[in-house]
């Protein structure tokens, strides 16, 4: 190759790099969307790390799926019953579901990656597209607005499926924005330009530049596409979308009237931004910046679908009084009882339950102040955000039992102020099985999945990939 046809091939290469942090389109085969409109539309979904403690989580004996406390002492759920922090109750657009499992076939902390997939995790991959992806861009939900999806993240921009929930087609990890100064820039860039010449010839420098680019790429790729056997033009068709994804994104918007565009989040907060390199003691600023950012994205019409991946406070002085450890410290130093053991015997330490409460109840503050947001936006009625783990007992990285809890209006499509129970795992009640024992019957979280999409309109029956078609088959029931 001539040393002009190598500098090509690298810039084409860096360029397509950087355009693979939006989301790539293809249609899923069999699935259609339906006809009617759906007043839900939005969707956000919220990882909390280190499972739960489920003894402060789970329905009591006293409580019914309709009649159930979340203020007792020590119980995680309290803030979405806390109308003094957060200035009204939100109990009443909480859905708590008990027993789900995410069947990912992998280590724990591994399985994040199937919150929104419902796959089996291989070699930390998931095999098909999350769900916020499959709406957004494969069935066109997220096509109006100025940014088809936006995944972000606290602390790190790992793509491994322990590490992101976004997944384009064939499991192709997205990357996350975990810079709240970046993510303002994505969402709001276009629309923050204050009434000043400098600042508005600056911003039409930038996209002027950027649209320069774009368009050489657009070239180099229709140059190269001919010369391509079919399995790379598939690729670099799938790149084209990514491209016309970043055009959308360059073009001057203006906000809608009922939109209040934010300031830009204060840098100062937050000195680092990155896990193990000093960034730790600001990622509560950093958390609490990208869900204000979420909340005005989607009051402004700026986007439909978000992700956000939540971290821990694994720092010595954290505001919580945790241990600087809250991985070894707290969630494996958990000892359940056969409430959070998946009917275990054996009566556990409680001493072991408060701690990791306690991070439980600060992951779920956080949902509670995104709620407070959008309600004050008007935009919560039509929002549905999906809260989970990537297990449920962390101690034994257990993904059986994994903590889900639905938040907003959801748009009537669910009924909310709920706490439902599901079946056990284990038809004839072995509380030890596990996923692929003959008397293991547990619900996976494939069936929420399906319910979601259909929530939005989406008829599809499937969504995943599990070994058993029974465990990716079918809308969970109950939820209507």
């Amino acid at each position: 190759m001539t040393g002009r046809g190598m500098h090509r091939r690298r810039f084409l290469q860096a360029a397509l790099a950087g355009a693979a942090s939006i989301p790539l389109a293809r249609l899923l085969e069999g699935v259609s969307k339906a006809s009617g409109p759906t007043s839900l539309q939005n969707f956000i979904c919220i990882y909390h790390p280190h499972g739960i403690a489920a003894e402060y989580w789970a329905l009591r004996s006293n409580e019914t799926e309709t009649s159930f406390d979340v203020t007792y002492d020590n119980c995680s759920l309290q803030p979405f019953d806390d109308a003094t922090t957060y200035g009204k109750s939100f109990k009443d657009k909480l859905l708590v579901i008990e027993g789900l499992d995410h069947l990912s076939n992998a280590n724990g902390h591994d399985s994040a990656g199937t919150i929104l997939t419902g796959s089996r995790i291989a070699d930390q991959k998931a095999q098909n597209s999350s769900l916020d992806q499959f709406l957004a861009v494969e069935k066109g939900l997220g096509a109006s607005t100025p940014v088809t999806s936006v995944a972000l993240g606290v602390g790190n921009d790992s793509t491994a499926s322990g590490w992101t929930l976004s997944f384009g087609p064939g499991g192709a990890p997205l990357p996350k924005i975990i810079d709240p100064v970046q993510a303002f820039d994505t969402l709001f860039g276009n629309l923050a330009v204050p009434n000043d010449p400098t600042a508005q010839a600056g911003a039409d420098h930038k996209r002027k530049v950027g649209q320069s680019i774009l368009d050489f790429v657009n070239g180099e790729i229709g140059n190269l596409r001919p010369k391509l056997g079919p399995n790379e033009q598939q690729k670099l068709d799938q790149h084209l979308t990514s491209l016309r994804e970043l055009e959308k994104q360059l073009q001057p918007g203006m906000a809608p009237g009922s939109c209040t565009v934010p300031s830009m989040p204060d840098a100062s907060k937050f000195p680092s931004i990155k896990q193990y390199n000093g960034g730790e003691p600001y990622f509560d600023a950093i958390t609490e910046a990208h869900i204000d950012l979420i909340a005005n994205a989607i009051a402004c019409g700026v986007t439909h679908f978000a992700t956000l991946f939540m971290n821990d406070l694994s720092y010595a002085g954290n505001p919580l009084g945790l241990p600087a450890d809250n991985h070894a410290n707290v969630a494996h130093t958990y000892n359940a009882s056969p409430i959070g053991d998946n009917g275990r015997p054996g009566d556990g330490d409680p001493t072991t339950w408060v701690p990791l409460a306690k991070f439980n109840r600060y992951s779920y503050s956080k949902v509670a102040r995104l709620m407070q947001k959008l309600d004050a936006l008007g935009a919560l009625d039509n929002t549905l955000i999906y809260v989970a783990s990537d297990m449920g007992n962390p101690a034994l990285h257990s993904t059986q039992n994994v903590p889900t809890v639905l938040c907003g209006g959801a748009g009537g499509a669910f009924k909310m102020g709920r706490h439902i129970r599901l079946g056990p795992d284990c038809s004839d009640g072995t509380p030890w099985c596990q996923p692929g024992d003959t008397t293991f019957s547990g619900v996976s979280n494939n069936h929420l999945l399906i319910s979601i999409a259909q929530a939005f309109g989406v008829q599809v029956d499937d969504f995943g990939t599990q070994i058993e078609t029974k465990h990716m088959s079918g809308a969970l029931s109950g939820l209507t």
